[in-house]
């Protein structure tokens, strides 16, 4: 399971700027934040990390992973700064599968929107597939500068550098009503779109900085919206390792942030409290990745097919088992 300090690494250190005015959420900016050793470049990042957790108490702490309601609408998912030590709030859930989905800064500057991910697939051009991955990485890079915002002009929901897409669940159903965000019906496809798409959405900068940080959605196994959070589905080692996880696998050459656990639950594990599909296998591919739920997926667990007695429980259950953060409204973490 992730850990704080890379967590915390992730939402907080990998966003600093270098001069001039405040740009959007990014830390160690201000005189306050600037007098304390986490910001201080010429310190390891181990001790950089042990001092900014030192001046956070518990509840601190998961006002970093979970949603706080009075910041804002809990689907896009306000996470809490600290002021007293110039720590900045943070946005976590910007999608990025066709566009960056922000708002237009003003009159014919948009986002960039790309033909669907099932018409690149079938384009079968690695060059293309980098190419969107590139753009996306620059623009939402662009955005969270200039202070861009979700929905529209304004909103409080502001462009940060957490990006969740590619998707690359498996097309099998014409019926699956979410065929027109997948590449494919072929997991070697799939993985190959994420691997090119995830490359250049994180290119990094002359400081090592990557762009941003993706997240492949929705791992695994999501292929119907019906009953969706409460379904579960058997499935053999055979096909887990045939058709649902080779293009999650593939992708991780590239070396996403994490992934975004899908609703659904495989044999009767939901995939957010499923401790070998979070820990054993996505952590023999990258040990520090990160793990976010689905919106809602932690309140979905007092039901079918686990039933959590309690929200304590469905909190406990989902981060023992190697769910890091919670994106979107349900069950508190206290």
């Amino acid at each position: 399971m992730m850990g704080p300090r890379a967590l915390v690494a992730l939402a907080v250190l990998a966003s600093l700027a270098r001069g001039g005015q405040v740009p959007n959420f990014q830390g160690c900016m201000d005189a306050v934040a600037k007098s304390l050793p986490y910001c201080d470049v010429s310190l390891p990042l181990e001790k950089r990390l042990d001092d900014l957790l030192s001046h956070m108490s518990l509840l601190d702490k998961l006002a970093q992973i979970t949603p706080q309601k009075d910041l804002g609408d809990e689907c896009t998912t306000f996470t809490r700064g600290m002021p007293e030590i110039g720590l900045p709030e943070w946005v976590w859930l910007v999608e990025t599968n066709t566009n960056v989905a922000s708002a237009c800064p003003k009159e014919g500057r948009c986002a960039t929107t790309f033909v669907g991910p099932m018409g690149l697939g079938a384009t079968f051009n690695r060059s293309v597939w980098r190419l969107k991955g590139t753009v996306f990485g620059t623009e939402m890079r662009a955005f969270s500068n200039i202070g861009g915002t979700r929905f529209n002009i304004g909103n409080k929901a502001r462009i940060g550098l957490t990006a969740f897409g590619p998707n690359i669940n498996i097309a099998r159903d014409p019926r699956f009503g979410r065929s027109s965000e997948l590449p494919g019906e072929d997991p070697f496809l799939s993985g190959t779109y994420a691997y090119e798409m995830v490359s250049g959405m994180q290119e990094k900068d002359s400081h090592n900085y990557p762009k941003i940080a993706a997240f492949l959605k929705h791992f695994t196994a999501y292929s119907t919206e019906a009953n969706r959070g409460h379904d579960t589905y058997n499935i053999s080692a055979y096909d887990f390792f045939d058709s649902y996880l080779p293009q999650y696998e593939r992708a991780f050459v590239a070396q996403p942030a994490g992934v975004m656990c899908s609703y659904n639950a495989e044999n009767g594990q939901p995939s957010c409290a499923n401790d070998w599909l979070l820990n054993k296998v996505l952590r023999s591919w990258k040990p520090d990745a990160l793990v976010s739920t689905d919106c809602g997926a932690v309140n979905n667990l007092k039901g079918p097919p686990v039933y959590a007695p309690d929200d304590e429980s469905a909190a406990a259950w989902s981060l023992m088992n190697g769910t890091d953060s919670r994106v979107c409204r349900g069950v508190e973490w206290h």
